[in-house]
């Protein structure tokens, strides 16, 4: 099912290339960079959960039809992740994952007047780096996923992102400012016995360059 929801959303994203992009389309690249604030989603209820702060960069290309209605394509590193504590585990004790995906975003982008627009779409992650925190007392121990045994984590995910830009003209370039909410659809976990999903705000800026 969830699959089944990415490939419609990869469709649509496809469909308004195909259909608002002509032959004449404005192209422009570009570079983001910002910071992330996730947290997972899961069903046990033994676990609570808290955001955690990571960081986003990136290259983007941009391909916009005279109505201003085009897409967005971005090859990006950012990080997801959470913080949690469970009943049994004392207050003083910070527990946090951190995963690091190598991804391709590919948003359409819809025009709201001559400097916001809309943007929304699919992305898709490989998993280049995982890493669990633990720290107490002033000290703090780091490990890396797999290290002591299974890795609980799986290497791909699969999300919906879904936000709000804005550029300023600025002499030979454009300013870009753009916050998305990212929607996992997939299971990270690497035991179909957990549910647990990333849920990420994405605050990022950046610089476009119109050809």
């Amino acid at each position: 099912m969830n699959i089944h929801l990415a490939r419609l959303a990869s469709g649509a994203v496809l469909a308004t290339l195909l259909c608002a992009t002509p032959l004449a389309a404005q192209s422009s690249f570009g570079a983001r960079a910002g910071m992330t604030l996730s947290r997972f989603s899961q069903s046990e209820e033994q676990v609570e959960v808290s955001a955690v702060a990571g960081m986003h960069v990136g290259v983007t290309a941009s391909f916009t039809g005279p109505a201003g209605i085009g897409v967005a394509v971005a090859v990006a590193y950012s990080e997801r992740g959470t913080g949690f504590t469970a009943d049994d585990v004392p207050e003083e004790i910070d527990l946090s994952v951190r995963l690091g995906y190598a991804e391709l975003e590919a948003l359409g982008k819809v025009p709201l007047g001559p400097g916001p627009y809309l943007l929304a779409g699919p992305s898709f992650g490989l998993r280049v780096s995982c890493a669990t925190s633990l720290s107490a007392q002033g000290r703090s121990v780091r490990t890396e996923c797999g290290a002591e045994g299974d890795d609980p984590f799986s290497n791909y995910d699969v999300g919906l992102l879904g936000g709000i830009g804005m550029f300023f003209d600025v002499t030979d370039f454009h300013m870009v400012v753009e916050g998305l909410y990212g929607f996992g659809v997939l299971n990270v976990a690497d035991s179909p016995d957990d549910a647990v999903r990333n849920r990420s705000l994405i605050v990022r800026v950046g610089v476009e360059w119109v050809r």
